[in-house]
C-alpha cells in the first residue's frame, strides 16, 4: 500500500513538473493556453515520474541489501571468533542470536538444539520476547513449529515466505510484518544438531547470496557445535583415563630429559614425591647389589638409545617404615605433549617375591619330607631285622652247638648293613653326585653298553627289544659312564612298567638329531604314567612302586642336567611312557 501511494506520488509529481514546464513555455511565447496542449506534457511527465519512482525503489533496495549482507558478513566473522573461543554450547547460541541482531543482520533469531537422545532442550533467542517461550513449550511436547518440521526433511534451507499461511498457529507469526524468515538445518558429519531461523525482509527472501551466506552460517554454528561435542568426548576420556592412571595399582611416570614431569599416586607411594634428584629414586636407598644396574638404566634413558627397557631391583622407601621393595620397572618411548618422552611402568614385586620364596621353600620342606620319609622307610626295615638278629645272636652267644646258626645271623646283620649302606650312599649321591667326566663321544655308545647288559634279561621277561639307533651322529660331551647309567635305569623301569602287562611287551630304544641335540628316545608298551604324576615322576623318592625308593629318575635328571641337557616324559603311541633324552651337539673348535 505504502508503495502504491509513492508510486501515484511520483506520477503526479512529473505530470505536474511538465506541466508547468510547458505553461511557461507557453507564456514566453505569447501563445494561446489551451487544456488539450497538456495532455501530452502530462502523459509523458506521469512516465518519467514512474521511471524515477522505480529508479529510487531500485537504488534503495540494492543499498538495503548491500547494508544488509555487510552486515550478515560482519556477524559471520564476529561470530567465527565466538566459535573459536566459547565451549558452552548453550551460551554459544545465545551469543550467537545477540550478534546477529546486534549487527543490524537480522530482525530476531532463535536457535534450537538437541541433545544426546535426540529431545530438544537447548534454545536461544534475540529479539523475540516473552513469546518464545511458547514455542520451547511447543518444542518441549514433542511438537515442533512448522518450519521445523518442513527444515528436518529437507537437505537445504527453508524459506518461509508467507508465515500466516505457511506457520498456522505459530506464536511468532505476529512479529513477521512484511518479512519472511529463512531455517537451516545445523548439521555436521551427518550429526544434526538442531536449527536455525533468521527474520529476513521480504526482498531478500529468495536472493540467492542472502541464503549462501544464510547456509554457510549454519554450516559454521554446526561445525562449531560438532568441535565442542568432539572437546567434551576429548575431556570426559581424559577424566577417564587420568582416574584410570591416577588409580592403578602401577607405578607411572613420564620423564623428558632427565626430569620427572608426572607421576600417579603410586608411582609417589614406591619412590617418592616431586623432585628428585634422580629419575629412578634415590641412589642412596637403592639396594647396593643393584645400584650399578640401575644407574647403567638410567643413562640409557637419558640417551635414549631404548625402545623397551626392564629392570627389576630392590629399593628402601623412606615412607616404608624400612622395608624393602622389590620392583620391577620397565621404560618405553612415548610422545606426551608433543615432545619424545621416557614412559616408566613400575610394579610392587614385594609380595610375589615373597610368596616366591614361601614357595620355594615350602617345596624344600615337601622333599625334606619325602626324603626323611624315604629314607626312614628304608632304614626302618634292616634296623628292625638287625635288632632281631642281636636279640637271637644273644640267645646262641654261649652255645658252642648253636655257632652255625651264629654265622647265619651275622651273614643276615651285614647284608641289613649293607642295604643301610646302599640308602645312604644313594641319599649322598643324589645330594652330591661325582663330578662328571666329559669327552667328546657318540651316544650310541653308551647305549649299545646299556642295552648289551640289559638284552638277556630282556629277553627272559619275553620282552621284544627294538632298536634304531642313527649311525654317524654328531658327537656330545658325555660322561659315558653316567650316561650309560641313566639309559640302565630308564630301560629297568620300561621292563618293571611291562611286569603286569598281557600281550606282546615292547620296549623301543632311538637316537636321532633334533635341531642342534641328539635325541634319545626310549619307548614301552605299558600302561604308562598318569598325568597328574607326571610332574612328579622326577620328585625324590617319589615311586609308585612297592620295592623301589623313588631315587633313580631324580639322580638321572641330575645327570643329564650336568651334561647341560633335558630330560622329560610323556605318553608314545602305544598309550605307554616316552622318556625323551636331549643332549647339546658339542661345538667344533675353530
Amino acid at each position: 500500500m505504502q508503495r502504491t501511494i509513492y508510486a501515484l506520488l511520483s506520477v503526479l509529481l512529473g505530470t505536474s513538473i511538465l506541466c508547468v514546464i510547458c505553461m511557461l513555455n507557453l507564456y514566453a511565447t505569447a501563445h494561446v493556453i489551451q487544456p488539450k496542449v497538456f495532455m501530452i506534457p502530462a502523459i509523458f511527465g506521469g512516465i518519467l515520474g514512474f521511471f524515477l519512482f522505480q529508479w529510487h525503489e531500485r537504488y534503495r533496495l540494492n543499498r538495503g541489501k548491500r547494508i544488509h549482507l555487510n552486515g550478515v558478513l560482519r556477524a559471520i566473522r564476529s561470530i567465527n571468533k565466538i566459535l573459536a573461543n566459547e565451549r558452552d554450547s548453550g551460551v554459544l547460541i545465545q551469543k550467537i542470536c545477540d550478534t546477529l541482531v546486534e549487527n543490524r543482520s537480522y530482525h530476531s533469531v532463535w536457535i534450537a538444539l538437541t541433545d544426546r537422545d535426540g529431545q530438544w532442550g537447548t534454545f536461544a533467542q534475540s529479539a523475540l520476547g516473552d513469546d518464545f517461550r511458547l514455542i520451547t513449550d511447543i518444542f518441549k511436547n514433542g511438537e515442533p513449529v512448522a518450519c521445523c518440521q518442513r527444515v528436518m526433511t529437507q537437505p537445504d534451507v527453508v524459506i518461509t515466505d508467507a508465515p500466516l499461511t505457511l506457520c498456522g498457529a505459530c506464536p511468532l507469526v505476529s512479529g513477521y510484518q512484511a518479512r519472511g524468515a529463512i531455517s537451516a538445518k545445523l548439521a555436521c558429519n551427518g550429526e544434526i544438531y538442531g536449527m536455525i531461523t533468521l527474520s529476513v525482509p521480504e526482498a531478500m527472501l529468495f536472493d540467492p547470496e542472502e541464503n549462501r551466506l544464510a547456509n554457510e552460517l549454519s554450516e559454521d554454528i554446526a561445525f562449531g557445535l560438532h568441535a565442542i561435542k568432539l572437546d567434551e568426548k576429548r575431556k570426559d576420556s581424559e577424566k577417564r583415563f587420568r582416574t584410570l592412571v591416577e588409580s592403578s595399582l602401577t607405578g607411572i611416570s613420564i620423564v623428558q630429559g632427565n626430569e620427572v614431569v608426572y607421576q600417579n599416586k603410586e608411582q609417589e607411594r614406591l619412590l617418592g614425591p616431586l623432585p628428585r634428584s634422580n629419575i629412578m629414586g634415590e641412589y642412596e636407598n637403592i639396594h647396593p647389589e643393584d645400584l650399578s644396574g640401575v644407574k647403567q638404566f638410567s643413562k640409557e634413558i637419558i640417551k635414549g638409545d631404548i625402545s623397551l627397557l626392564d629392570i627389576d631391583f630392590r629399593y628402601l622407601p623412606e615412607k616404608n617404615g624400612g622395608e624393602q621393595v622389590w620392583i620391577h620397572c620397565r621404560a618405553s618411548k612415548v610422545v606426551y605433549h608433543k615432545q619424545s618422552s621416557i614412559l616408566f611402568n613400575m610394579i610392587d614385586m614385594t609380595r610375589p617375591k615373597k610368596l616366591e620364596k614361601l614357595l620355594i621353600v615350602q617345596d624344600k620342606m615337601a622333599s625334606l619330607g619325602r626324603v626323611a620319609a624315604g629314607i626312614a622307610h628304608e632304614i626302618r626295615n634292616p634296623l628292625s631285622g638287625i635288632n632281631i638278629y642281636l636279640n637271637t645272636l644273644e640267645k646262641f652267644f654261649d652255645r658252642d652247638e648253636e655257632r652255625e646258626k651264629v654265622k647265619q645271623v651275622f651273614h643276615h646283620l651285614q647284608s641289613a648293613s649293607r642295604k643301610i649302606e646302599s640308602v645312604i650312599r644313594r641319599v649322598m649321591d643324589f645330594s652330591k653326585p661325582s663330578q662328571p667326566n666329559f669327552i667328546l663321544t657318540n651316544v650310541n655308545g653308551p647305549i649299545e653298553e646299556a642295552l648289551t647288559l640289559t638284552a638277556t634279561t630282556l629277553r627272559k621277561s619275553d620282552v621284544l627289544l627294538e632298536i634304531e639307533l642313527t649311525r654317524d651322529l654328531p658327537t656330545c660331551r658325555l660322561d659315558p659312564q653316567q650316561f650309560e647309567e641313566v639309559i640302565l635305569n630308564m630301560i629297568n623301569n620300561a621292563a618293571d612298567s611291562l611286569r603286569g602287562v598281557v600281550g606282546q611287551k615292547r620296549i623301543k630304544v632311538t637316537s636321532g638329531v633334533h635341531k642342534q641335540h641328539v635325541a634319545v628316545r626310549i619307548l614301552d608298551s605299558g600302561p604308562g604314567i598318569l598325568a597328574e604324576n607326571r610332574k612328579k615322576v622326577f620328585d625324590p623318592f617319589f615311586t609308585t612302586k612297592a620295592d623301589s625308593t623313588g631315587i633313580g629318575l631324580s639322580i638321572c635328571q641330575r645327570i643329564i642336567s650336568d651334561h647341560h641337557g633335558e630330560i622329560n616324559v610323556q605318553t608314545n603311541q602305544w598309550g605307554g611312557t616316552e622318556f625323551r633324552i636331549s643332549i647339546p651337539i658339542a661345538k667344533q673348535a675353530g
